[in-house]
Parts: C-alpha cells; sequence; structure tokens
C-alpha cells in the first residue's frame, strides 16, 4: 500500500498571521510530493516538514491572487539553486497566465534577471554551484509552466489531476479548483472559490475537499463577499451534496481564529454535513490512506 498523506503547510488568508502561511498544500505519494499553491511562507514550511523544494516535481496554481503564490518564484529559484543542475525543472500548472508570470520572473530579462545572471556567471557562485555537485556550465532555471482550463488532466505515474473552472474574481483572474486522485484516494483542493454546480461535480465522491471558509453564513448579509467566496455552511453543504468523506475548512479571516467562534463553525457545519470536519491548522498532516 502506497502512503498517501496531505499536509496543511498554510492555512491564513492575505492579511499576515505570525502562526499561519498562506494557503499551500503538500500531497506525499509515496515518495511522490505535489504541492498545490505557495502562499508566503510555504517553503519555510516546507522545511519545517523535512521537505527539501528539491524533493517537490509539480506545482498547482488555483489562482494567481497573491497568497496563492507569491512564494513560487522562491520555490523555483531555491529548488533551481540546491538542486544544482540535478533534478528535473518544476513542472507547474495554473491558469494561463501562468505562463505570463514566469516569463516575467525568470526569463533573461525578467525581475530576477540579474540574480539568475550572478549565479550563473559570477566566479564565486560557480564555485559554490560546483561543491553542490553541479557540472559548469550553469544552466537557468527553466520551469515548465502550461497555463490549463476546464477539464484539462494532468497524468503521474501514480496519480491524475483534473481541472475545473470555478468562480472566485472573474473577470479579472481566472480561478481553477483541483482533484487528485490515486489508485483509492481523491482530494479536492476547492482554492477560494463560490459554492458552485461544477465544484460540486468535482469534488462528487472524494475522500477529502479542501474549503476555504472566509465567513460565516448568516452574518454577512453583504452579497458582494458571498457571491465569490464560500462561507462555512456553503463548504458545509458542498461537501453533503458531494458525499465527501472529510470536509478541511482553510483560509480563516482572524476573526474566525478564536476557540469560541471554531467551535460554532464545528456545530453548525456538522448540522448539514455528517462525515468528519476539520479546522485546518498550518503543518497538520491528514492520513488519506486506505
Amino acid at each position: 500500500m502506497i502512503r498517501f498523506t496531505l499536509t496543511l503547510l498554510g492555512t491564513g488568508n492575505p492579511t499576515p498571521e505570525a502562526r499561519r502561511a498562506g494557503p499551500s498544500f503538500l500531497v506525499t505519494l509515496g515518495e511522490e510530493r505535489l504541492l498545490f499553491d505557495c502562499g508566503p511562507g510555504c517553503v519555510q514550511r516546507l522545511m519545517q516538514k523535512d521537505v527539501s523544494p528539491t524533493d517537490v516535481s509539480h506545482l498547482f496554481l488555483t489562482h494567481l491572487h497573491f497568497d496563492h503564490c507569491v512564494d513560487y518564484a522562491y520555490l523555483v529559484l531555491s529548488r533551481w539553486d540546491q538542486g544544482a543542475g540535478r533534478i528535473p525543472e518544476l513542472k507547474v500548472y495554473g491558469p494561463t497566465y501562468t505562463v505570463r508570470m514566469t516569463d516575467l520572473l525568470f526569463e533573461e530579462n525578467g525581475v530576477f534577471g540579474p540574480d539568475i545572471a550572478a549565479r550563473t556567471q559570477h566566479p564565486a557562485s560557480e564555485y559554490r554551484y560546483e561543491a553542490r555537485g553541479g557540472l559548469l556550465p550553469r544552466r537557468r532555471p527553466e520551469p515548465i509552466a502550461t497555463g490549463i482550463e476546464d477539464g484539462a488532466a494532468v497524468e503521474g505515474g501514480r496519480w491524475s489531476v483534473r481541472a475545473a473552472t470555478v468562480i472566485h474574481c472573474e473577470p479579472y483572474l481566472a480561478s481553477l479548483a483541483y482533484r487528485l486522485d490515486s489508485e483509492q484516494q481523491s482530494v479536492v483542493f476547492a482554492g477560494d472559490a463560490a459554492p458552485t454546480g461544477g465544484l460540486a461535480e468535482l469534488a462528487e465522491g472524494a475522500d477529502i475537499l479542501v474549503s476555504g471558509c472566509h465567513f460565516l453564513n448568516g452574518v454577512h448579509t453583504d452579497r458582494r463577499l458571498p457571491s465569490c467566496c464560500s462561507g462555512h455552511l456553503d463548504a458545509a453543504r458542498m461537501a453533503r451534496d458531494a458525499g465527501v468523506e472529510t470536509l478541511v475548512l482553510v483560509h480563516m479571516p482572524e476573526p474566525l481564529a478564536k476557540p469560541a467562534i471554531h467551535k460554532r463553525i464545528l456545530d453548525e457545519t456538522s448540522q448539514v454535513f455528517d462525515g468528519r470536519i476539520v479546522i485546518g491548522e498550518d503543518l497538520l498532516d491528514i492520513d488519506v490512506t486506505k
């Protein structure tokens, strides 16, 4: 049996918090490690779980709000630097603008152009590269970025990932949810999506649904937020309608972080969804192995 673990690296939101990193979720499937979103603090959280950036082979971005992708550059550059030319390039999937963002970051005239030039050409940098086992000349980082849309599928040796378009901040940002399936297990990452039929269809019968919990339903009456994000009861209904086994709630703003509010969330969501409910915390491991 191949071990399947979901690690909540970061469960926070755009507001900086000392105890929460930005949204980022690691799937360990045997020896493979896949990352879904890489918000601020993601790379440090990986290290806290004794996982090197060089161990991550694939990155899936739900959308390009900064709290979900700002550590993308750090992940690519630290992985490239420490990999010393001995590991394959990172494979990256996300909304179509992901390709443009990648070019802007890592091209010769991109944001990190001078940094990369120094690390590939300066004698001291060449020394450090050779000391790590690299062979000159040193190649530039070239993450393999692919823009994907609704219905796209990515196949791995022991897993597949399917994407579905979801509603969040259109038309300014395209947003995707992902379903990861292995031989026996499945996890759905909703990102910051509002509850939609397409998301419920994607999550049908999954073992775990990871959903944002941006507000308390019934407390917020302004429709601008519920039109693009999920509240606690929205997520519960989604999990119930999809027939998932476990609902993991993340991306809670600071006002929802109080123990009394957590109790209310658990009490009220359990009246809608009778499966397992987890309030996400950074560095929490969830064993999905069957």
